[in-house]
């Protein structure tokens, strides 16, 4: 299983991909998302399984580029690599006539196609005029990815592009759901999931990483991350060096960020900047999947001057919450200082986590009746916050819109006892609600395990730790 890691929750974009390649006529598909996300492994895997053609781009020159590229393809059609191309028009269309010549459709991959793209500036007019002619002639069915997310999606999703509107297919490989972390890292309970997700989010390359360590996980973190030999103790700005264009120099918005400062005044004070002058960088951010801009639940996304940012990959939180600030004292003591360093703010990072997830998966964990109604039915809950008035965890209202739902989110390892959730229904069903609800409210308690037999009262529903994992699978 470990092997087949990254191809967890892939099941969809397999699917989209097998029916472009079934239709046997050519195409254009597109696939990007963040570096260890799993693309590469899972392109080889389904090129594997269909007999195509998988090629990488690299940083070195066009010339060198086409010479590396014309080795790969001559895996496939022999002897390939045995002319030099001048241009990318030759490379490809050389390409076509000896697919022709064998009546094969592909697929062919253009793996880091960003890094092609960046050697020579002419290769997306040559190849929007290479994947017309194919699709024009029922020829190949072309594939390209990258990491860079912001050049992926100026050569694709930009409608100046010379690549817009070809695809058939565009995808975003997101995370894996949360729900398959147990079974993959070999965990002994829903309650070290979250604790293991906390840290490694969603991306495979980290579970792969983190498998053998089971449920040690300051062991795992102090050996990947904290020690200065970690293979990730440089993670982020790797990350960031390795986007096309570079994107070190967003750093110090994250590390802005990680010091607890949340508010776009504040952090361009923090950084001497006025206001004006960070959409571009945050907006870049948020583009890249690092942080998230939030506002209150029911405010009006455009004209809310409440936004908050914070960062949303839970390895970078991590990362810029306890490592970033603290950096000196963890690279100059030993494993056990550095573990017990750690183990300080461990809490505060579950916490944080599981409340993010609960938040982002309650809707589902909310099972509907059989057959369900539009009251069964829950949009995706906000958080809301206003000046000195109490802070809800969740709200959400059902899909008719006649129904609030109101929640909190507590934390602990141990199991929540019946005296423990008594006092938190009391406190929830009677606090100080948000303005503008539906009157009629149900009430949701998430914790992440309860002792046995715990009961609560109609209308409050209790959600543990498996319901939310669970939950995650939902499609």
């Amino acid at each position: 299983m470990v092997k087949n890691m990254e191809f967890i929750d892939r099941q969809e974009e397999m699917k989209r991909l097998n029916r472009l390649f079934q239709k046997g006529n050519g195409g254009f598909a597109v696939l990007y998302g963040r570096r260890r996300i799993g693309k590469s492994h899972l392109l080889m895997k389904w090129c594997n399984e269909v007999g195509g053609l998988y090629t990488v781009g690299d940083t070195s020159s066009a010339a060198l580029q086409r010479q590396t590229l014309s080795i790969a393809i001559a895996q496939r059609f022999p002897e390939f690599d045995a002319v030099v191309y001048p241009t990318w028009r030759a490379l490809l269309n050389t390409l076509s006539t000896r697919a022709r010549a064998e009546n094969w459709h592909g697929p062919v991959i253009f793996d880091e196609f960003p890094y092609l793209a960046a050697s020579d500036s002419t290769l997306p007019g040559v190849f929007q005029a290479w994947i017309d002619a194919e699709m024009n002639h029922a020829g190949i069915l072309v594939v390209i990815s990258g990491s860079s997310q912001h050049m992926m999606q100026g050569l694709t999703l930009a409608n100046d592009s010379p690549l817009y509107g070809r695809a058939q297919e565009i995808m975003h490989l997101a995370p894996i759901a949360a729900g398959y972390i147990t079974n993959a890292l070999k965990l002994s309970s829903s309650t070290e999931a979250i604790k293991a997700y906390s840290i490694w989010g969603g991306v495979p390359r980290y579970w792969q990483s983190a498998e053998e360590y089971g449920d040690a996980l300051d062991d795992c973190i102090d050996d990947l991350v904290l020690n200065p030999l970690g293979l990730y103790h440089e993670e982020p700005n790797f990350l960031l060096q390795m986007e096309t264009p570079n994107a070190i120099g967003l750093r110090p918005y994250l590390d802005t960020i990680g010091f607890g400062v949340h508010r776009i005044s504040e952090i361009a004070s923090r950084m001497l900047q006025p206001a004006t002058a960070l959409a571009r960088p945050m907006n870049r951010l948020v583009e890249l999947g690092l942080v998230k801009k939030e506002i209150p639940f029911g405010e009006n996304a455009h004209n809310s001057k409440k936004s908050i940012y914070s960062i949303s990959d839970p390895f970078c939180h991590f990362w810029f919450k306890v490592f970033a600030p603290r950096r000196t004292l963890f690279e100059n003591c030993g494993k056990r200082e550095r573990i017990l360093l750690w183990k300080k703010y461990a809490d505060g990072i579950f916490s944080y986590q599981w409340e993010q997830l609960a938040r982002k998966t309650v809707h589902l964990a909310m099972k509907p009746k059989s057959p369900p109604d539009d009251e069964d039915f829950w949009l995706s809950a906000g958080r809301w916050w206003k000046e000195n008035h109490p802070e809800w965890d969740i709200v959400s209202t059902n899909l008719k819109g006649d129904i609030a739902l109101l929640g909190e989110v507590k934390w602990s390892e141990k199991p929540f006892t019946q005296r423990e959730v008594n006092q938190f229904v009391q406190e929830l069903t009677t606090r100080e609600q948000p303005p503008g609800l539906p009157e009629k409210k149900r009430f949701t308690l998430v914790l992440p395990e309860i002792a046995e037999n715990i009961e609560v009262p109609d209308g409050v529903c209790l959600l543990t730790a498996e319901d939310i994992l669970t939950a995650t699978l939902e499609k």
